[in-house]
């Protein structure tokens, strides 16, 4: 029985080692959660854009897209690296550069349409094209990271066809999405995964 045991042990460490060689383990739900928080500040600032009306209206709201991108990422960086510090994993490594492939390519291609569709200005569409992308990009990216990032990515496809449909709620729809979302997911991610660590490390 003993032999068993340390067999399925074994075997268990060693399907541990392969995963943690083949798929990047250090997502925080922190970042999930921050990036959240960004997203809905950033949608309540579109919202009083929009309200304010003025001929620099679309200027101001790429913007603050690029400023709520920017520091999206940055802070999903910063908890992401201090978890693979804590858990003393590597953060940069072959795995992170395929994960960063996958996500880029949808992300590269959702971007360059949405330039096409400002271009042709028809700006309505644009939200739900963004979540759209972004969920492909998180469907594709999730081979090389946590199974759970798939449903994220499922679910903000979906909240994208249907933001194609109802193009006069797309800032709603782009802020539960890309707010609301996260932060469910980064809550989630954190009280399964990191949760116990961060008991650990305070003991």
């Amino acid at each position: 029985m003993q032999d068993i045991d340390s067999g399925l042990r074994d075997i268990s460490q060693i399907r541990s080692m392969m995963e943690a060689a083949t798929k990047f383990l250090s997502l925080s739900g922190l970042s999930g959660i921050s990036a959240g928080l960004v997203a809905l500040a950033g949608a309540w600032i579109g919202a009083e854009i929009l309200a304010s009306g003025g001929g620099s209206t679309v200027r101001s709201l790429l913007l603050l897209a690029v400023v709520v991108l920017l520091l999206a990422v940055g802070l999903s960086l910063l908890f992401s690296r201090r978890m693979a510090k804590k858990r003393g994993l590597p953060f940069w490594n072959a795995t992170a550069r395929r994960l960063l492939l996958a996500l880029g390519i949808p992300l590269a291609a959702g971007g360059a349409f949405c330039i096409i569709l400002l271009a042709h200005e028809v700006y309505l569409l644009i939200p739900g094209t963004m979540l759209l992308f972004y969920g492909l990009a998180l469907v594709n990216g999730s081979t090389f990271t946590l199974g759970e990032v798939r449903y994220l990515g499922l679910l903000e496809m979906l909240l994208g066809i249907v933001a194609g449909f109802w193009t006069d709620y797309g800032l709603v729809f782009w802020a539960i999405g890309f707010g609301l979302l996260h932060m469910l997911y980064g809550i989630a991610m954190y009280l399964k995964y990191e949760r116990e660590t961060a008991a650990r490390t305070a003991e």
